[in-house]
């Protein structure tokens, strides 16, 4: 059985002062320098509201008709599948992606010949996208989104250096010589 990893590991560069307080943080409340990170990252993320959410967002999870970061995030991640988590984040919220993320799944979700499958993004059960509109985004084969992700993370260096020339995926793929 495959072991899970449970926690990422994050360096930070601060200034003195900052440390300081982290630490007077920590011995203050009897936590982890972790632990009072984590709680921090997390209430700036629930205070963090999104703009411009899409139309596709279920009301039921909106507050007070906003749409916070953690409850994007929370509900976009799938333990085990960094693609999956990214293509939901995509849809959720596209502006918590780096420029890099955002142009690949724009590529694999645009892409429906090239990574047209069974897995859906989104279900009911994940009660973020209205019902209505889950069958609206589309089905993908992961496993050909996986072992294409070396072509696909050229094609969004590629966009990224060359932001005038606007190319579709599949172009670029035949532009290298890949297609």
């Amino acid at each position: 059985m495959a072991v899970r990893k449970k926690s990422e590991t994050i360096h930070l560069r601060v200034k003195p002062i900052s440390k300081a307080l982290l630490e007077g943080l920590s011995n203050s409340t009897g936590k982890t320098s972790t632990q009072i990170i984590e709680d921090l990252i997390t209430e700036a993320a629930a205070n963090f509201l999104i703009e411009d959410v899409e139309d596709i967002i279920n009301d039921d999870a909106l507050k007070n008709g906003q749409l916070d970061l953690e409850t994007a995030l929370v509900t976009a991640h799938c333990d085990d599948d960094p693609i999956l988590t990214k293509l939901r984040t995509y849809y959720i919220a596209p502006n918590a992606l780096s420029a890099k993320d955002k142009i690949i799944a724009s590529a694999v979700t645009q892409s429906n010949d090239t990574f047209f499958g069974k897995s859906e993004l989104f279900s009911i059960e994940d009660e973020i996208i209205k019902p209505d509109y889950i069958s609206k985004t589309p089905q993908l084969d992961l496993h050909e989104v996986s072992r294409r992700m070396p072509s696909l993370e050229d094609f969004a260096a590629f966009r990224e250096k060359n932001q005038n020339f606007k190319s579709t995926y599949e172009a670029f793929l035949k532009m290298i010589g890949e297609e």
